[in-house]
């Protein structure tokens, strides 16, 4: 999922900020008063007076979901509202078992069958439990069947969104209702029973009856789209590789439908951006560059794309920017307004999510960077590796360069954690799952440097191996953070568990003072660094060798590397003149904030 822009996210991350804690604003940016009480960015460790741990664990699976099949009658789309029946296809875990709990939120359940069990239910209307007459053995699959109503009117951008139509508007979209679907993070059980958390995957199928003239599109290929007996269409997709229930989608309106791929080719993956009526020449333009990052995507991850179909769709009254349901995206208004390459970086960072996210999804929101850090590093891998930019077929690093920056300078900008006041990019420490998405050790932009900073760590062999084999042994499968280390840990060589261990487990980053000095009767550059963000028993030094660039007066070059696992910390390098220039971390090796404090020029101040 991409926030509509990267502002949004530091305003989000203050905003969690100081929604647990006393906040004063300082020079150095947001300094909290909390402490050991944990009133900063997280809710603290252990909740008093019960003495509970603060923490998110996976939800417990007592049933495997196998696949769902969900047949929905929408009466009329001036109303939001539907009925269905929901077949959920199971299977006991670890043991026979004969109880089930299910998450639906608010549904009108009307009955719970299965063909070949006798079951009693309760339902609070959160959660559904059943309890089968007999334990499921081990190897056996049961069925569920759910006859329920949804009334989603009182939804606001999580769950199903119901627009009504405008009879006044200037185009049939407008005009008619419209309804979309936004899962993340836990929201789809407001429509459809589910296991909503992200530590399963199902196969799904839709089967949607609404009136004729509206279109239903929902995740992997479309079975039919045919009349019934009272003039109104049924929809029937499947989704035949299991995903997680959060990308389950269903959009429902009247769209004008641009295709990006060639019909008359059956070869060609289909492509299709539905967007306003009246305006497809326009989205044909915004999203033209889409099949091209489909192919530089597939040649990068060495994984050809993993669905039957990739549609992108221009929805009304949409929270986020775009939100990357299997094989088919949804989109916020704007999105669709501009020219070719004005909305790459949205449309690549949720096509992305098709690899990373998809075909392997966070184990549970604690590695949620797992998805929104590879997604937004895909930003900047596709303007290294696009024709755009390098028609000759060289990679582009300034462009990509271009994007790393951008995201450390948000990071430089909101990110003055500490622990434990602050969650770190890998925690389970949050009030809500959304909360995730907001921290100040984004998982957006943290999650991309850190990527950017492993593969300078590594060198573009290893590190893309690693990637490659990571995707090969997760793919339609879940992982954790670990997984990923110790996938790129086996192709390297490697021990990166320091690297983790700083960069994802812990809040914050190093803010440097940065010295230089020209020892002439040494011939000697003297560098003295000292780290000078929070540092005490939770929060030691960072460890980190910054690569310095100096440059001397005929043009040519050496680097330098300065070692450092203290608070302070100098270093000498005989040098046969004097430097005219010294750059830090040119190719930032190392996500920090550097302020040269003291220039070669500077060497005779006190």
């Amino acid at each position: 999922m991409s926030l509509i822009k990267r502002f949004l996210i530091l305003m989000a991350a203050v905003f969690t900020a100081t929604m647990w804690s006393s906040a004063s604003l300082g020079a150095e940016g947001i300094g909290l008063k909390g402490g050991e009480g944990g009133d900063g960015g997280v809710p603290p460790r252990v909740e008093m007076p019960s003495g509970r741990e603060n923490a998110n664990w996976p939800l417990p699976l007592t049933f495997d979901p196998i696949h769902m099949k969900l047949v929905i009658d929408i009466p009329t789309m001036a109303e939001p509202r539907f009925n269905a029946i929901e077949t959920l296809s199971l299977e006991p875990i670890g043991r026979a078992r004969s109880t089930v709990r299910l998450n639906a939120k608010n549904l009108e359940i009307q009955e719970v069958t299965s063909p070949k069990h006798k079951l009693t239910y309760t339902y609070d209307n959160s959660v559904l439990t059943v309890q089968f007459d007999r334990p499921v053995p081990i190897g056996k699959q049961v069925d569920l069947v759910i006859r329920y109503s949804c009334d989603f009117g009182k939804n606001k951008g999580v769950g199903l969104t119901w627009s009504p139509g405008r009879a006044d508007a200037g185009n049939k979209t407008a005009q008619a209702g419209q309804i979309h679907s936004q899962g993340e993070a836990q929201y789809n059980s407001m429509w459809f029973v589910c296991h909503d958390f992200p530590n399963d995957r199902l196969s799904t199928e839709l089967i949607v009856t609404v009136e004729d003239g509206y279109q239903v599109v929902s995740n992997g290929r479309l079975i039919d789209d045919s009349l019934t007996e009272q003039g109104r269409r049924r929809w029937h997709w499947l989704q035949e590789k299991p995903h997680t229930a959060y990308l389950v989608t269903m959009v429902v309106g009247m769209f004008e439908v641009v295709r990006l791929d060639d019909p008359a080719d059956s070869s060609d993956l289909p492509m299709a951006v539905y967007t306003i009526d009246g305006k497809g020449e326009q989205a044909r333009e915004v999203f033209a560059n889409t099949p091209e990052m489909i192919r530089v995507f597939e040649r990068v991850f060495d994984e050809p794309y993993p669905w039957a179909k990739y549609d992108q769709l221009i929805v009304r009254n949409f929270k986020w920017g775009g939100m990357e349901n299997t094989s088919a995206t949804t989109f916020y208004q704007a999105a669709a307004r501009g020219s070719r390459g004005s909305k790459d970086d949205l449309i690549s960072h949720e096509l992305a999510h098709q690899w990373f996210g998809d075909l392997i999804t966070c184990k549970s929101w604690e590695h949620l960077w797992l998805n929104e850090g590879w997604a937004s590093y895909s930003e900047a891998l596709w303007q290294e590796f696009s024709s755009v930019n390098s028609p000759e077929g060289t990679p582009d690093r300034k462009a990509y360069m271009q994007v790393i920056r951008g995201f450390a300078r948000q990071q430089i900008a909101m990110n003055h954690a500490f622990a434990p006041d602050f969650a770190p990019m890998v925690s389970n420490r949050y009030s809500n799952p959304d909360e995730r998405f907001m921290n100040p050790d984004d998982v957006y932009s943290k999650g991309a440097v850190v990527l950017h900073m492993l593969r300078n760590r590594l060198g573009d062999e290893a590190f893309f191996k690693g990637v490659h084999q990571y995707i090969d042994r997760y793919k339609l499968d879940l992982a954790e953070t670990s997984d990923f280390r110790r996938v790129m840990e086996e192709a390297s060589g490697q021990s990166l568990e320091r690297f983790f261990e700083q960069w994802m487990y812990r809040p914050g980053l190093p803010r440097l003072s940065i010295g230089f000095d020209w020892d002439a009767e040494d011939g000697a550059l003297v560098v003295e660094i000292e780290q000078i963000q929070t540092i005490n028993a939770k929060n030691p030094p960072f460890a980190f060798s910054l690569p310095l660039y100096v440059k001397f007066a005929d043009g040519a070059g050496r680097y330098v590397y300065v070692d450092m696992d203290t608070a302070q910390t100098s270093a000498r390098f005989s040098l046969a003149e004097n430097p005219v220039q010294v750059r830090v971390d040119p190719g930032l090796s190392v996500l920090a904030q550097k302020k040269v404090v003291r220039k070669l020029d500077d060497a005779d101040d006190p």
